[in-house]
């Protein structure tokens, strides 16, 4: 039994059986002492020396955005799922803040169009309130939004 890790993937495994981790592919008993307290995403291989290195700074930084980039597109992959309950509420919520911004913007048109004070209040007592919303349909909205 002896040390091994992946040349390639630098996955290490301690006390491991050379017989199932054949050269080249993996290398036994390498040394370690260069990656020692040095976390494993930070290592690269040192092809002359045969062991792995701690990266540099700039590749540390490169390795961390890159490694948060896809953290990013795979937390955002999750709302393209129509049956995943986060995207039926980001859908819900967006629907509800379209209904504002149109409130809105009915209202700044009327001022806009306003040439009195009374033409104004006649035109914003025509704009319709928004509905207050209750749990359950909150709910329904979220069930509704499931599978479209």
């Amino acid at each position: 039994m002896a040390n091994v890790i992946h040349r390639t993937t630098l996955e290490f495994r301690a006390s491991a059986n050379e017989a199932f981790h054949p050269e080249p592919e993996w290398k036994h008993s390498p040394d370690m002492s260069q990656v020692a307290g040095v976390e494993p995403r930070f290592w690269k291989w040192d092809a002359v020396n045969e062991r792995p290195i701690p990266m540099t700074a700039p590749e540390q930084a490169s390795t961390t955005a890159t490694a948060l980039s896809a953290a990013r597109d795979s937390a955002v992959a999750r709302l393209t799922s129509v049956e995943d309950v986060q995207r039926a509420f980001m859908l819900m919520v967006l629907s509800e803040f379209n209904a504002h911004t149109a409130k809105v913007n009915a209202i700044l048109s009327a001022i806009d169009a306003a040439t009195t004070l009374a033409n104004l209040k006649t035109a914003v007592a025509a704009i319709t309130d928004l509905p207050v919303r209750t749990e359950q349909q909150l709910r329904n909205a979220i069930r509704n939004n499931l599978g479209t």
